[in-house]
């Protein structure tokens, strides 16, 4: 009796593998693909992120090799982000489904963001980034996310991996900072001076900076011109 029932459970497995091995399953991501690639052939020179909710979005064919989206009938709103179009299902060469597909859809702009953590005080490389896509509608004016403005920037706070930099989140590399004993040039038509002095203030190269004279005690304006040296003016 035990035999005779493994021998059953065993007909019924391979019976199941046999149906599922003859089911062709076209899903929501197919669908998805067909329709974006539609909004390419109507001329959307940006790629799309859709979200549908109108329509039936998967299908399940049974003894077929092969199927095909045919999508037709496109048409979106601009100002609603919003899209309805036709989709048939085709399952070797023959017509199997029809529906309706409605949904929004959003324009993805290709941004820089960190590839790896960039600590604080870093500055920041062209390896140390990489290109990802993001709906067009979350890119903020106060991103930072083309590459040649990020680059040579030094990182104000922790920068995390994949994450969006934002212009409070980097800036000019600081070539002084606050405390920095530097050389201060005092340049006129016939002579130049120099003397040590104390930065109050960090400083980026071109950077106006406060500086104090040990010596006199008097304080004075410099233009930062490396990690070393300032440059002022003789009063």
């Amino acid at each position: 009796m035990m035999k005779f029932f493994l021998a059953a459970v065993l007909m019924l497995s391979q019976v199941s593998m046999a149906k599922a091995e003859n089911l062709l399953i076209v899903g929501e991501d197919e669908i998805r693909q067909a329709i974006e690639q539609e909004f390419v052939e109507q001329g959307q020179n940006q790629n799309v992120d859709l979200e549908l909710f109108g329509g039936q979005t998967v299908f399940h064919i049974q003894n077929a090799q092969k199927a095909k989206i045919l999508v037709s009938g496109l048409t979106f709103d601009e100002l609603q982000n919003k899209f309805s179009c036709n989709a048939e299902i085709f399952a070797d060469g023959k017509s199997f489904a029809k529906t309706d597909i409605s949904g929004r859809y959003f324009l993805l702009s290709e941004i820089w963001v960190p590839a790896r953590n960039v600590q604080k005080g870093e500055l920041i490389k062209p390896e140390m980034l990489r290109q990802i896509q993001v709906r067009a509608n979350r890119i903020k004016p106060s991103f930072v996310t083309d590459k040649d403005k990020l680059v040579g920037l030094e990182a104000k706070k922790l920068l995390k991996e994949g994450k969006i930099a934002s212009d409070r989140d980097v800036g000019k590399q600081m070539l002084i900072k606050k405390g920095d004993t530097v050389t201060v040039v005092y340049k006129t038509d016939k002579m130049q001076i120099t003397a040590k002095v104390e930065a109050l203030n960090d400083g980026g190269e071109g950077d106006k900076i406060e500086l104090l004279n040990p010596k006199s005690k008097k304080t004075l304006f410099g233009e930062v011109l490396d990690k070393d040296t300032v440059s002022a003016e003789v009063q």
